[in-house]
């Protein structure tokens, strides 16, 4: 009987944890809740990047409807002149932070803001 007692009051806290709301959405998204200066860092890292992959591929769906050689010459053109200045600006807007742990969060942060910009007016052409 004390056997069985002990068996269900396991089940029951067992149950208790495994439902516990906060520990599965950490494990579902760590950069929900991002508090450490590392954690900001690979965060901000990783949306730039998927921000980067989707801007490449709206580059690339761009540049195959472009038939003339000389309009897709232009967009080239433009898209590394937007790079140049992508990355200056950014350089501007996290100026204050050079030096410090929060350079990083911030300069990506700005990438990732104009990087989604830019994809948003590819996709308008």
């Amino acid at each position: 009987m004390k056997v069985l007692a002990f068996c269900i009051a396991m089940v029951v806290c067992l149950s208790i944890g495994s439902a516990n709301p906060t520990r599965n959405q950490k494990s579902q998204d760590p950069c929900a809740n991002a508090q450490t200066t590392a954690e900001m860092r690979d965060c901000a890292g990783k949306e730039y990047k998927q921000a980067d992959a989707e801007l490449n591929k709206v580059y690339k769906q761009l540049m195959s409807k472009l038939e003339d050689e000389g309009f897709q010459a232009a967009l080239k053109s433009a898209q590394q002149a937007w790079i140049k200045y992508r990355d200056t600006n950014c350089e501007y807007e996290s100026y204050l932070n050079r030096g410090g742990t929060m350079y990083s969060v911030v300069y990506t942060g700005c990438l990732t803001r104009m990087t989604k910009q830019r994809t948003a007016e590819l996709r308008g052409q």
